[in-house]
């Protein structure tokens, strides 16, 4: 699925948005807002047509687990509304209050999708409980089976398509979308179990499957909270940090780069380091070195950068 959703990317980022830069990977903060609106408009496009076609295919059947992977497609819709909300907050310009910006808003976005995993994921689970304990019929059909198994595939082509763009915008809220609608791509084969074993006879597999996808929902939606709360903490990342140091020391006149701290702002990122010069540079020399450093590493990384400069020490650990 990852090739066919990397060539309809591509597709319409260069024939329906124009893009002629190279879109592989994208830090400019309006080209990022660009790509997270095409991701939350295919998912709720997609999952607006799926949940309904789900939920009245579940009262057709009386089957718990459709109807908990119904709403799990629906709850989908909200978490790409959740994504359009959150992006477009994160752009507003910086202010006295956030000198930063408001890119950690797109963070918050995350979060929100996590609980609202979660909280679908409970609410089906002890639905799916229920059923289990008094046993109710459920009707099969080898149609509905077949169109869940469909169902499944395309979710997981929207899964595809959402970490692509994810990764070429580094965005964790695209990527939790991404796991939303994984998610929902195995609960579409588990339910077509369920439909087929209810076929013959077997109604208890409807509730038992209910319930795992239930755990499956919870259970992402955990490790989204986790992943969205240590950004916001300030999750160091190593491949920024090595980036930095690459472009520090390729400026002229720097011997080695450290300290570096880097703080995630969504689109925007706030970074400080200590640069050793060669011993030989005056005060001024040495001062437009750092300015330099500063000026590649803001235009590289669409970062606000303060350099301090020392001189170089051969001891230095």
């Amino acid at each position: 699925m990852n090739w066919l959703a990397v060539k309809f990317n591509n597709f319409l980022l260069k024939k329906l948005l124009n893009f002629t830069c190279d879109f592989s990977k994208i830090e400019d903060p309006e080209k990022r807002k660009v790509l997270a609106y095409l991701e939350a408009w295919i998912s709720i496009i997609g999952n607006i047509i799926l949940a309904v076609l789900k939920f009245g295919f579940g009262l057709l059947l009386n089957s718990i687990a459709l109807l908990a992977d119904a709403v799990h497609t629906a709850s989908d819709v909200l978490t790409s509304l959740v994504v359009l909300l959150g992006f477009k907050l994160s752009s507003l310009p910086a202010d006295e209050k956030h000198p930063h910006g408001h890119g950690r808003i797109e963070f918050i976005a995350t979060l929100i999708i996590s609980l609202m995993l979660i909280g679908v994921g409970i609410k089906f689970g002890i639905e799916s409980f229920g059923r289990f304990k008094a046993g109710t019929v459920v009707e099969g059909s080898y149609t509905i089976a077949l169109f869940m198994l469909i169902a499944g595939l395309l979710k997981e082509l929207m899964s595809s398509i959402s970490i692509d763009l994810g990764k070429r915008i580094n965005s964790s809220a695209l990527i939790a979308d991404a796991w939303h609608h994984r998610t929902d791509a195995v609960a579409s084969v588990l339910v077509a179990v369920a439909i087929l074993a209810s076929k013959y006879g077997y109604y208890k597999v409807d509730a038992i499957l209910g319930l795992a996808v239930s755990v499956l929902i919870i259970w992402t939606g955990i490790e989204i909270f986790m992943d969205s709360s240590s950004k916001i903490i300030g999750e160091s990342n190593a491949d920024d940090l090595l980036k930095v140091s690459d472009l520090a020391c390729s400026v002229k006149g720097v011997v080695a780069a450290h300290d570096i701290d880097v703080h995630n702002y969504g689109a925007t990122k706030a970074i400080s380091l200590h640069i050793e010069v060669e011993n030989n540079l005056s005060m001024e020399m040495a001062h437009d070195v750092a300015h330099k450093v500063e000026d590649l590493i803001n235009k590289n990384m669409y970062a606000k950068t303060t350099v301090h400069v020392d001189k170089f020490s051969e001891n230095r650990d």
